[in-house]
């Protein structure tokens, strides 16, 4: 019952943080004289990846907008654990955020039994980034379409391989998603990293892989992937001839991987405001956004309370497809 209460709590907590932080206002920090010094977000992963270089073109920005520097720490490890705990015991004074990911909220919570943090102890910013998942295939796969592919692994069960990122990684809970609505049985084969997992699927030794857009467009143009479907509420510029889930008859199956801001809990709402009209205007700079297209993903502006509300829902989602799982990643 325990356990119950918990996961009720932990679905609500991030769409009435914001207005709830409100309160603390005159108690944790000035938010006329805000902000007064750096910045620093809190980046859980090493330099150079996606994440890290949109938090630094956004950091930028930022900077301008606010007159005060803003800089990246690069806190990475533990699936994003330990920068989400660097934070989570920060001041709630605006001054230090952290770049999180559907990981750190949307998937941790259900995959740790002993997580040194809680969705309650942020609050939501500003998203940056939402970046779809295509389902990709080697080109001696038979099927063409979902239809054909669906009915190609239900003629004969087990005969098709999906490369993933390891158990509990978003490839393979979006696999898993994938297994669970098409009433299939997709084989997980783990692998330890992006770069042996697409080789092997480009030379056959698997037959499909759920990738990001970006790194699947250029195979699909080569010809030596073929894309079968995308997660996204539309088709990507990157692939058009690519058709989303929904379109090829599985609307259910949306998925995304979501990126942006969060600060500790109880920072002042006004705070949270001002941080949010910041991230949005530098996602609407034309460098920032050529970027976050490149990777086939989207940032469109929400409020706090939207950017809380599509955690919510992310994480209810999630949190259907990992229970039945029995998965714990504690060590």
């Amino acid at each position: 019952m325990r356990d119950h209460l918990n996961n009720v709590t932990r679905r609500h907590t991030l769409m009435t943080l914001a207005a709830a932080a409100a309160p603390w206002a005159a108690t944790t920090a000035r938010a006329d004289t805000y902000p007064s010094r750096p910045i620093r977000i809190v980046v859980p992963y090493a330099a150079g990846g996606f994440t890290d270089i949109v938090s630094r073109l956004v950091a930028q920005k930022m900077s301008v907008k606010l007159g005060q520097p803003v800089v990246v720490d690069n806190k990475a490890g533990g699936s994003t654990i330990i920068g989400a705990e660097a934070v989570a015991r920060s001041a709630p004074d605006g001054y230090t955020l952290l770049m999180a990911v559907t990981t750190t909220i949307s998937t941790n919570p259900f995959l740790f039994k002993k997580l040194p943090y809680k969705p309650s102890d942020f609050v939501p910013v500003a998203l940056t980034g939402l970046t779809p998942f295509v389902l990709s295939a080697h080109p001696s796969v038979p099927a063409n379409t979902l239809r054909e592919l669906i009915a190609m692994e239900k003629a004969k069960p087990g005969t098709l391989n999906l490369a993933t990122l390891g158990t509990g990684s978003s490839t393979h809970l979006v696999g898993e998603m994938f297994n669970s609505l098409a009433g299939v049985k997709l084989n997980m084969i783990p692998y330890k990293g992006a770069g042996p997992a697409l080789n092997d699927l480009m030379a056959g030794h698997v037959q499909l892989y759920f990738d990001g857009i970006a790194t699947s467009a250029p195979l699909f143009r080569a010809g030596k992937l073929k894309g079968i479907a995308i997660t996204g509420d539309s088709r990507s510029q990157a692939a058009p001839q690519v058709p989303t889930f929904a379109e090829s008859g599985l609307p259910e199956m949306q998925a995304a991987s979501w990126y942006g801001l969060l600060a500790p809990a109880h920072t002042p709402q006004a705070i949270i405001e001002l941080l949010n009209q910041a991230t949005n205007e530098a996602l609407q700079s034309p460098d920032v956004r050529a970027r976050v297209a490149q990777d086939g993903a989207s940032a469109p502006a929400l409020s706090p309370q939207q950017f809380g509300e599509l955690i919510d829902k992310h994480s209810r989602t999630w949190e259907r497809i990992i229970k039945p799982l029995n998965i714990s990643l504690d060590v």
